[in-house]
């Protein structure tokens, strides 16, 4: 056994172990580049990491070598994937599909499955999907959730892991660019980004958006820019491989979810040292909080104000980015995200309760 700064005992990790990542998925958004990041992290201290979906070609370009990775595009497909991969020591499922996947093959597998809340949202979207969840998460060993704010709506005890993100190197901000970085769907309200950037005025000083993401309210972006007057300014670049190198050339960042669950996206501009105008609402309150620029959630007016004061002073920029940046690494890196997981999978390897986070 081992102790950890608060004094609670967690059991020394029994050597490397098997671990697969799982999510019922074709695409390659957050979640997917999330899995990712912490497959490389394990895999970086010993352990055998199989992922099983998420876009193939993403996927493989993001992972390491080390690690495997498997297709997975229905829940039947998922379940076949795990059954078939005999060794596994711990089973972590990536929302609603995946947890339900990790159900059907349990009774071969028979290990432990850790489930992570990504969204704050009970399981299921409607009645008979919430009654099979229901059966599902008898099976779960332990839920992580990635926020305090996830942990405190959805249903359920669950251990509190934020996400975490690879360190950075301070960005310069130096090009006139506002980068929203988010998938383009209700949820995440990013007309208001839009509605924010045309009250802003600042692609009269040669300054641009560039809007990174695909999802349902993409045309209706396009008409609303149109709309707007400032189709000339804005960049509709779709999916972004290298959203590092987006970052990084950037000099804002611009997030308008009310309700987000934790916005890896905005944690990594803070890696960057990038500053972040974003609402006050969700996740953001935990991640971005004093450090950043929180307007309130809904308020274009308070979000162009925050963008022209930032637009308006690198000084100001690189105060605000250097402040989010040492945020990042002190509550938010991948390491020490990846140092819980750990202990997590060796509780529940070794048959103990989880410690709370």
């Amino acid at each position: 056994m081992i102790r950890d700064g608060s004094e609670r005992a967690v059991p020394q990790a029994p050597g490397p172990l098997t671990v697969a990542q799982v999510v019922r998925s074709d695409g390659f958004a957050g979640v997917e580049r999330y899995i990712c990041q912490v497959s490389n992290g394990l895999a970086a201290r010993g352990h055998r990491v199989v992922v099983i979906g998420g876009d193939p070609t993403r996927m493989r370009s993001e992972l390491v070598g080390g690690v495997d990775h498997l297709a997975a595009t229905t829940v039947a497909r998922t379940a076949r994937a795990l059954v078939a991969r005999r060794g596994v020591d711990v089973v972590h499922a990536h929302m609603t599909a995946a947890e339900t996947a990790a159900w059907l093959a349990h009774p071969v597998q028979r290990v432990p499955i850790v489930a992570t809340r990504h969204f704050a949202d009970d399981r299921g979207s409607s009645a008979p999907a919430r009654l099979v969840a229901r059966v599902v998460a008898r099976s779960i060993a332990v839920d992580i959730a990635i926020s305090r704010f996830v942990a405190d709506t959805v249903t359920g005890p669950s251990v509190l892991i934020p996400n975490g993100v690879p360190d950075r190197q301070q960005a310069p901000l130096a090009a006139p660019t506002v980068v929203m970085l988010q998938r383009l769907t209700e949820e995440k309200a990013p007309e208001l980004g839009l509605e924010a950037w045309a009250r802003s005025g600042l692609a009269a000083r040669h300054w641009r958006l560039v809007v990174a993401g695909r999802g349902d309210r993409l045309d209706s972006l396009v008409a609303a820019a149109d709309r707007l007057g400032v189709t000339g300014s804005v960049e509709f670049a779709g999916l972004v491989a290298d959203t590092d190198g987006l970052l990084a050339g950037s000099s804002i960042v611009l997030a308008t979810a009310p309700r987000e669950p934790f916005g890896l996206s905005v944690v990594e501009a803070m890696a960057h040292g990038v500053p972040v105008v974003a609402a006050a609402g969700g996740a953001h309150l935990e991640t971005v909080a004093t450090a950043g620029m929180l307007f309130p959630a809904g308020d274009a007016a308070a979000a162009a104000r925050a963008l022209v004061e930032l637009a308006s002073s690198r000084t100001r920029r690189l105060e605000v980015g250097a402040a989010l940046r040492r945020r990042q690494q002190t509550h938010y890196s991948l390491g020490d995200h990846v140092t819980r997981l750990e202990q997590v999978y060796a509780e529940v390897t070794s048959g103990l309760p989880v410690s709370p986070g």
